[in-house]
């Protein structure tokens, strides 16, 4: 049956502030598609008579008295269907999909409602208690996203009528800012495996993804124009990017044996690096560097070049960051910057008056 009405009304028939209005499915060669006729603001007698004739019309046309139930197991199928076919972070996709699963599998998409999905936050949060960690609100954020863009593609498919989840409230989130300090980076670089180091180098300097170092192949690095040449299909935003290579970089990798140019930079017995994960925690370890990731050198590098007066056009161009609110959180202010604020304030207000740049509003009077 249809569902009931706030309006005591038949089913399938409805009323709004603009009046009566039908809304039912029909099948027509095995396509379930859904019809709304409005009415308007008409006397009840003459919708009655309406609703009679139209009621024979969804027998007659093998009428749906309710939308078939979809699942997420069904509507997240078909999501990374969708994901592996556009989506070049589809690994991401499918490394949520198995928290999400673990919870919501079997599930009615009607059924998801927000106290479902705050029931989900503690059982992920209880989840990585007992491994002795802590989830952050933002890993929760990319974890609800990606169920409401699984219920939005079941929307646009037809398989439901609407997104239960579209109105959701986001936990705060903070942004690392971790950079190396001090003597960090020489104490990191070592204690790296040799094949680590360039590696690392290269993270550090051009501030590159992982991803993009790691598939780095010869035929990508022109050294005549002394610049690395990044396809779109080689970047996370699918757009085409130039990254300059100093002396020092280009003469690292001039060091390694050489290669066709379909293979890959960064090797290690003479086989592709595909993971650091593991490697880069220990050379943390042996480094005495705490709380520090491999992503991170990707802000030691926008940071540094901050520094040194590059402009942010030109820095973005080189990371690949589209918009400036993103660029913002890769470009960390430190001790160091406050400290030179305090440094250039205190050599402005010792300099001569002449010097200072204050208007005369004695002037204006």
């Amino acid at each position: 049956m249809s569902r009931p009405n706030a309006h005591g009304l038949p089913p399938h028939l409805r009323k709004d502030e603009r009046g009566y209005f039908l809304d039912y499915y029909l099948e027509t060669d095995g396509i379930k598609r859904r019809k709304r006729v409005r009415l308007g603001q008409v006397p009840f007698d003459l919708v009655k008579r309406v609703y009679a004739k139209h009621l024979e019309a969804m027998i007659e046309n093998r009428f749906l008295a309710k939308k078939s139930t979809v699942t997420f197991d069904e509507a997240a199928a078909e999501f990374m269907v969708y994901s592996r076919s556009r989506k070049k972070s589809f690994h991401n996709d499918e490394m949520v999909m198995r928290n999400l699963r673990a919870f919501f599998q079997g599930s009615p998409l009607e059924n998801l409602t927000l106290n479902r999905l705050e029931r989900y936050f503690e059982f992920r949060r209880a989840q990585r208690e007992r491994k002795g960690y802590t989830l952050s609100g933002a890993t929760l954020n990319r974890e609800a996203a990606c169920l409401r863009a699984i219920i939005n593609r079941a929307v646009n498919n037809g398989q439901i009528e609407k997104n239960p989840l579209r109105v959701f409230k986001k936990f705060k989130e903070f942004p690392r800012s971790r950079t190396l300090i001090g003597d960090e980076y020489q104490r990191l670089i070592s204690h790296c495996l040799p094949h680590m180091k360039p590696i690392i180098e290269f993270a550090y300097v051009t501030a590159m993804r992982r991803g993009e170092i790691l598939n780095l192949k010869w035929k990508q690095v022109d050294f005549q124009n002394k610049v690395i040449l990044l396809e779109a299909s080689s970047t996370k935003t699918q757009e085409k990017r130039e990254i300059p290579l100093d002396d020092g970089l280009l003469n690292l990798i001039g060091q390694f044996p050489k290669r066709d140019e379909n293979g890959h930079v960064f090797t290690y017995k003479g086989r592709p690096v595909k993971e650091l994960k593991t490697s880069f925690k220990s050379t943390c370890a042996r480094a005495g560097i705490k709380d520090f990731r491999f992503h991170d050198l990707r802000h030691c590098g926008i940071t540094n070049m901050r520094k040194a007066g590059v402009p942010d056009n030109v820095i973005m161009s080189i990371s690949g960051h589209k918009t400036a609110v993103m660029f913002r959180r890769y470009d960390a202010i430190d001790r160091m910057d406050r400290q030179d604020a305090m440094k250039r304030v205190r050599r402005l207000k010792t300099a001569p008056d002449e010097t200072l740049a204050v208007p005369d509003i004695t002037a204006e009077i």
